[in-house]
């Protein structure tokens, strides 16, 4: 595919530019509902909500990231996404996030601070995403 008909993509986080490349799609867990931006699409802002993050490159790759939370803006055909925590699919030890998930249901359970409470869902959910995202990565290789 030629560069005019291709997204230049960016995901930033505090630690640094954690992907610069080219993309036919790019599709995320946007704050309202998931969305997908393919070239020519309006300029767009939105916030990021935890889920997967999936980029189709330029060469028909497909790269998965789990994020947490952040903002995408879209104008003139390149997103640039900044965020708190994303990882790469390959890059999630699913055993470990596994261990965590366990450790926050049985913590959970025990738990009746409401305040605690949703700490504690929040970081499950977070377990959860990871657990799904290596997963489905392991899947597909």
């Amino acid at each position: 595919m030629s560069a005019s008909t291709l997204l230049s993509v960016e995901i930033v986080t505090p630690l640094g530019t954690l992907y610069s490349g080219t993309a036919q799609a790019v599709s995320l867990p946007g704050g309202l509902a998931p969305f997908q931006v393919l070239v020519n699409h309006a300029p767009i802002i939105s916030t990021l909500e935890l889920g997967p993050l999936r980029i189709l490159d330029g060469d028909g790759d497909e790269h998965v990231f789990a994020v947490t939370g952040g903002f995408v803006e879209l104008k003139h055909n390149r997103v640039s996404i900044v965020a708190e925590e994303v990882y790469r699919a390959e890059e999630i030890d699913a055993s470990r996030a596994r261990t965590e998930r366990d450790r926050l249901d049985v913590e959970l359970e025990q738990e009746t601070d409401l305040h605690r409470r949703a700490q504690l869902k929040a970081a499950r959910a977070r377990a959860d995403l990871l657990v799904r995202i290596a997963t489905e990565s392991a899947i597909t290789e």
